[in-house]
């Protein structure tokens, strides 16, 4: 059997098509050529999609309508299948209904266009309107005298200079063209929209007609191998497309009814031209509404007289959309789609260099479209990552990355943020801990030097001293006999770290805590054990590596004291670091936990058997702690 081997990647000739693209997108261990050759190889792909996206507008301009019109139209379709209808019947009934009343309303925005057109050449109006612009400019730039009023002349005169008859010179004409000419002027733009409104129509149809097959080819073209996971994927991204299109079209049309009306009242001229354009520029994302507003305001503000009116228009458009974006669309929308502001930002932009004014209009929907696809088709994840609006990175990446920065201000803004929503545990094992294994496994694959490390273990300290303080300890009385417990760092100053969050998370009027030295021989743990006489050690030992030197302390420490409670913290342990297998062994351990908030909670569970074990034990001990140990007193610190 033949075989493409690429450094080492052998991709099978007859494999599955997904099995060979994930061995090509999986270039990390590729050399670097093969790796500039990827990405020179989707930079050219990418030129030329846009390229073709551009140059073949009149084509992909109707397949996007009717797309478009596919999915708001479905759900209706459906509606009526189920009162029995078949497809066929079901699909005309819609189209014809949804035509008619397209036809209608552009029938109207016509003649209100033509009526606008006519009414703003009339001889008189378009005196009136001079007068008025006149006075306007009088009242915010002078009579021309003062310097700002001769900036402004001049630069009306750059921006409209007077024609060559006007200056004096000659001007030499030319014989005007023929009929045929000026026939084709006009014809040909005409013919190419209504081709291409015609084309779209048809195709809207036969989508709906085979909506099912075309599916099924989707799902033939994305999901080999995975047909099941790819049909519940296709099929919930296509309803979730389907209502969220057509509820934005219900609201975006409701809008611009809304606004007609309004208008009407007010008394302002071509309610349902302005309503139009309204509904249409509600499409694009967070500028639409105020350029809707920008016609009628200027129509107002320079055709009447009544200051009021404008001031009205404004206070419509605002107000409406104001009560559109708070109360209607989260009840309509349901959960949000998730897209990035400035990706929906940079869409329009983009949608509205390749199509022009259709492409601004249908950017909303186009992005909404290409971020499903990227949730559900594993090759197109990329997408979700640059449109969605969920975060690029987890919290714990993002802390860590942050500290590896040396940025503890936006560090700590981090964690503060997260014990605002959650508990100082919580913070600690999801932020704190993964950051401190993470800064470890850095250092080992020389990542991140000495220093970096100290600063990152260092700033991560403070951070968790800054949240432990946030909550408020009441004041209670310590009891008299408090538990005592030893937390023991297995190797370094990252599982001191590690024990001192624990220290912070342990009530203080019911355990006293001693914490001992970074490095701890076995022989000083068993001396510190002896002399502090402690009814729980924790040996705390973050990942990754420390498992053995863990087992041996452990090993020691139970055959010296085999009635002392013995808990081995493998914070941190998980996905992110599996080496331990699941559950590691540890010979003597009566706890294996893998979080500070399991450790705790296991310290609570056995306390009154700990307490009642350590009684016997207790007594006058020496004042001193020698040694390389820390004590940690009623504030719960290290001291």
């Amino acid at each position: 059997m033949g075989g493409l081997n690429w450094a080492e990647h052998t991709i099978e000739i007859d494999a599955p098509i997904e099995t060979c693209f994930e061995a090509i997108v999986d270039y990390e261990s590729f050399p670097e050529w093969q790796r500039a050759v990827v990405a020179l190889t989707a930079t050219v792909i990418t030129v030329a999609v846009v390229a073709a996206l551009y140059v073949g507008r009149s084509v992909f301009v109707p397949i996007a309508l009717a797309i478009f019109f596919t999915f708001v139209l479905s759900p209706l379709v459906t509606r009526l299948q189920r009162f029995g209808l078949g497809r066929t019947v079901s699909v005309v009934l819609v189209v014809l209904i949804v035509g008619s009343a397209a036809a209608g309303s552009g029938a109207m925005v016509a003649q209100q266009l033509s009526r606008l057109s006519e009414d703003l050449v009339q001889e008189q109006r378009a005196t009136e309107l001079k007068e008025k612009i006149a006075r306007m400019k009088q009242a915010v730039v002078g009579d021309g005298t003062s310097r700002f009023g001769k900036l402004v002349d001049d630069v009306g005169a750059i921006l409209s200079p007077k024609s060559p008859a006007e200056q004096g010179q000659v001007v030499v004409s030319t014989p005007p063209s023929n009929l045929t000419t000026q026939l084709g002027t006009y014809i040909d733009p005409i013919t190419g929209v209504i081709g291409q409104a015609a084309f779209t129509f048809i195709l809207t149809i036969f989508m709906l007609l085979k909506r099912e097959d075309l599916r099924n080819r989707m799902i033939r073209l994305i999901g080999r191998g995975r047909v099941t996971h790819t049909t519940k994927a296709v099929d919930d991204g296509s309803k979730r497309v389907a209502r969220y299109l057509l509820a934005q079209l219900i609201v975006n049309t409701v809008f611009g009814l809304i606004i007609s009306v309004g208008l009407m009242l007010m008394g302002v001229q071509y309610g349902i031209l302005w309503g139009f354009i309204a509904t249409l520029m509600r499409y694009v994302p967070y500028v639409g509404t105020w350029i809707g507003l920008i016609p009628p305001t200027l129509f107002a503000l320079a055709m009447y007289d009544e200051p009021w009116k404008p001031v009205a228009v404004l206070a419509l458009f605002l107000g409406l959309e104001a009560i559109v974006n708070n109360l209607v669309e989260p009840r309509v929308y349901g959960a949000s789609m998730g897209i990035s502001e400035v990706a929906q930002l940079v869409a329009a932009a983009v949608w509205t260099f390749l199509w022009g004014p259709i492409g601004l209009i249908l950017s909303g929907p186009l992005t909404v479209c290409l971020l499903v696809l990227g949730k559900y088709v594993t090759r197109l994840k990329f997408l979700e990552v640059l449109l969605g609006d969920e975060p690029a990175l987890e919290p714990r990446v993002t802390f860590y990355q942050r500290l590896a920065a040396r940025d503890q201000d936006e560090a700590s803004e981090i964690a503060l943020k997260a014990v605002a929503e959650s508990k100082p545990e919580a913070v600690f094992d999801e932020l704190v801990i993964p950051a401190l294994c993470m800064a470890r496994r850095d250092h080992e694959e020389n990542n991140i030097d000495a220093a970096d490390l100290k600063f990152a273990v260092t700033a991560a300290r403070e951070v968790a001293e800054e949240v432990a303080f946030t909550v408020p300890v009441p004041a209670v009385a310590p009891d008299e006999d408090r538990t005592r417990v030893l937390l023991c760092p297995a190797r370094d100053e990252i599982d001191h770290a590690g024990v001192d969050l624990l220290a912070h998370l342990l009530d203080r009027s019911r355990w006293e805590v001693e914490i001992a030295a970074d490095e701890t021989l076995a022989s000083e743990l068993l001396a510190r054990v002896e002399k502090f006489r402690p009814a729980a050690v924790v040996l705390g030992a973050l990942p990754p590596g420390g498992l053995s030197h863990c087992r041996y302390l452990a090993a020691r420490l139970k055959k010296a004291f085999p009635d002392v409670k013995l808990i081995v913290g493998r914070w941190g342990r998980g996905d992110e670091f599996p080496e331990d297998g699941g559950k590691p062994g540890v010979t003597g351990a009566d706890s294996i936990d893998a979080t500070l908030a399991e450790t705790r909670g296991k310290l609570t569970e056995w306390r009154a058997v700990l307490a009642d074990a350590a009684k016997p034990a207790s007594g006058p001990r020496s004042a001193g702690s020698g040694g390389k140990s820390e004590r940690v007193g009623t504030a719960g610190a290290s001291v």
